[in-house]
């Protein structure tokens, strides 16, 4: 056994004692050591660990999903694992029935079905679990909201909403009226309770649990989470999963050819004309050799993609924490905010939720600065929440109220649902001041219905705008690949008809 075989399996026994006892730690390196691994077999061109690289991933994420076996310590990352063991399972299967097919004779369809069954078995779990997760949510709040309408004792109602069924909603609802039997909060019940919960419906929920509405703040939610289901309904110009399933296939199939098919057109052009493979092809070429087939001495560019790309994604993955930013969603954010038109979305978005839970809050008696702090529980554009900070802070300084909400950037539309026509703003304040103006809640809900249904035109006529101008530059990419696949073909078929036909 060579040094790099024993490794391995030092490796091996390290991560499936990290997958039990520290799984979600196990669950970011196991692939990162398996890669690692397999780039070293290659490299040293050493059978057992191309062998070890799989069987290291695959044994880690069963101790991964058996570490979870107990609903009531479940993660997201046990539920991962064991969609990466049924597809592997199921990759398993369709091996095996490739191998009956070739002993049955079925030919050249061979690669094309194993390509489009490995599509469709890597995108149907993740379909599954975007389409549950969302669904999920609606029963869940749909459920809680009912319970609050009813006045009944939330507790309880959970249990009994659960007795009898073993589904994931059941065990949401149990582990939800568990914490809240232990006295916590329903805000807080909820995101120990339910691990998966969207950030944006627990920030709403946190910020009418605080100004004490939260049947309205449950309402609020259950309709936006039916507006937005009503909206992946309807039709769309393109599928969002269409470019990626056309650029995946267009990738694997470029790949072979440029790996086993272009280098032998090269000889065969430079053999019989003495020519080069055209600048398209040489190029393609280039980049698939700098990625995959590096140089002796040059860095693996396509391991070190893979490697930064699982990085970011599970950097980017982290579920926001709208009182606590991560360093990463300042940057995202910044950016966003400092786009030209994605500004306008952002700003507009924000200002939704702002509007929404400033009436809330205001049609409860709370005072101006609790419903101002109450929208730093937002899930917010972190630039806008800076704003609502300067306006929180200026309100209680005593300034006057629209003034101080223009000065910080708020904009005059806000300002102007503040502004009493008086003095209100002249002298001290004290925190508690209402509004000066009765008619702020119905001005803000007027501002709120707007800027609610000017974002929604304008998603909708960039979606319209955007998506043809994707499926163009789609187009371009693949006609490039085509061009870049078949111009060599071409110019061997033009020089033989030039030899045959003078």
């Amino acid at each position: 056994m060579n040094e790099l075989a024993t490794a391995g399996l030092v490796l091996l026994a390290f991560h499936v004692v990290l997958g039990y006892t520290r799984p979600g730690l196990a669950f970011i390196t196991g692939p990162v050591s398996a890669l690692f691994l397999l780039y070293a077999a290659v490299v040293t061109e050493t059978l057992d660990g191309v062998l070890l690289a799989p069987v290291l991933t695959v044994v880690t994420w069963g101790a991964i999903a058996v570490s979870g076996r107990d609903r009531e310590t479940q993660q997201w990352y046990h539920w991962w694992a064991w969609y990466f063991l049924v597809t592997v399972a199921l990759l398993l299967a369709l091996v095996a029935s490739i191998v009956v097919f070739h002993a049955l004779g079925a030919g050249f369809i061979l690669p094309l079905f194993f390509i489009l069954s490995v599509v469709v078995i890597v995108a149907a779990p993740l379909i599954y679990a975007v389409i549950s997760r969302r669904t999920m949510v609606m029963h869940v709040f749909s459920t809680i909201g009912s319970i609050m309408r009813q006045n009944l004792p939330l507790a309880m109602a959970l249990d009994c909403a659960a007795t009898g069924r073993e589904d994931t909603p059941a065990f949401i609802f149990r582990r939800v009226k568990g914490w809240l039997i232990k006295g916590y909060s329903l805000t807080e019940a909820v995101r120990r309770g339910y691990a998966e919960c969207p950030p944006r419906v627990l920030a709403m929920l946190a910020a009418g649990e605080r100004i004490d509405q939260l049947p309205a703040a449950l309402a609020v939610i259950e309709r936006d989470l039916r507006a937005n289901a009503i909206e992946r309904r309807r039709l769309q110009p393109v599928h969002p999963f269409y470019p990626v399933v056309i650029l995946a296939f267009a990738f694997l199939l470029i790949l072979a050819i440029m790996t086993f098919v272009m280098p032998v057109f090269g000889a065969v052009l430079q053999e019989m004309m003495g020519g080069r493979l055209p600048v398209a092809t040489r190029m393609l070429l280039a980049v698939t050799e700098a990625i995959f087939h590096p140089r002796d001495g040059q860095l693996h560019l396509g391991v070190l993609v893979l490697l930064v790309g699982g990085v970011v994604l599970c950097w980017l993955s982290r579920r926001r924490r709208p009182g606590k930013p991560y360093p990463h969603t300042w940057v995202i954010d910044s950016v966003k905010w400092f786009l030209p038109l994605v500004h306008w979305f952002e700003r507009n978005r924000s200002m939704v939720q702002v509007t929404e839970l400033l009436r809330l809050s205001l049609d409860a008696g709370c005072p101006v600065n609790e419903a101002i702090r109450g929208t730093l529980e937002l899930d917010v554009n972190v630039c806008f929440r800076t704003r609502l900070v300067c306006w929180l802070q200026r309100v209680e300084r005593g300034e006057n109220i629209a003034a101080s909400a223009r000065r910080c950037g708020l904009g005059a539309a806000l300002a102007w649902a503040f502004d009493s026509g008086a003095s209100s703003g002249q002298g001290p304040q004290t925190p508690a001041l209402a509004p000066g103006n009765p008619n702020t809640p119905a001005v803000l809900e007027m501002l709120e219905s707007h800027y609610r249904s000017n974002y929604s035109y304008r998603v909708n006529l960039m979606r319209f705008i955007l998506w043809p101008l994707a499926v163009v530059v789609l187009g371009a990419i693949v006609g490039f690949m085509v061009y870049a696949v078949f111009s060599p073909m071409v110019a061997v078929l033009r020089h033989l008809s030039g030899q045959i036909y003078p």
